[in-house]
């Protein structure tokens, strides 16, 4: 396997960053919605 130059392989750990922040934000988002379910159902 050829090895990736720096510059692409910065690029492909930023993406891999940036896709991993905003997935544990949808799930901290999908969180909230299910609190707020709870706390309506009380």
């Amino acid at each position: 396997m050829a090895k990736r130059n720096t510059y692409s392989f910065k690029k492909r750990e930023k993406d891999l960053k940036r896709k991993k922040k905003a997935k544990e934000k949808l799930e901290r988002r999908q969180g909230q919605k299910d609190q707020a379910t709870d706390v309506d159902k009380e």
